[in-house]
């Protein structure tokens, strides 16, 4: 009688536990934004709604962060959606990555480790709202 209580009070244990540590790894890596705000890179509109870039560098990852933050027309809130970036280093590389949402911007870890020109495509869903944005950045 007591293997059959036992193994499933266990089980339960075991998820708790490890939902316990995705949980808190999940919350360090949304909030490891550097304290010093990133660079804006880019300001565009598209269909009215007002897309503004910035990259944040993390030096210890050696990676780079890209944020979106979209507005909409008239200042109202946006209800959430999804965006992803396709960029295209200099050598020709292409990465590609579904941005997380925080408040109306969304961002992905991204590499601008080599010099030269990135193309970076911008693609967000609002409702059943579909946006393109392009433009061109370029590390010195």
């Amino acid at each position: 009688m007591k293997k059959f209580v036992v193994a499933p009070v266990l089980r339960v244990a075991f998820f708790l536990f490890m939902m316990s540590v995705f949980s808190v790894v999940s919350f360090g890596v949304a909030g490891d934004h550097p304290d010093t705000p990133g660079i804006k890179i880019h300001t565009s509109t598209v269909d009215g709604y007002g897309f503004d870039y910035s990259l944040y560098h993390f030096p210890e990852r050696k990676t780079q962060h890209l944020m979106v933050t979209v507005t909409a027309p008239e200042g109202t809130e946006l209800e959430p959606g999804k965006v992803g970036f396709l960029v295209t280093g200099p050598d020709g590389t292409k990465q590609k990555a579904m941005a997380m949402g925080m408040k109306n911007a969304y961002g992905a870890d991204m590499n601008f480790g080599k010099k030269g020109v990135y193309n970076i495509k911008t693609k967000a869903v609002f409702g059943e709202r579909k946006m393109f944005d392009r433009f061109n950045y370029e590390v010195k």
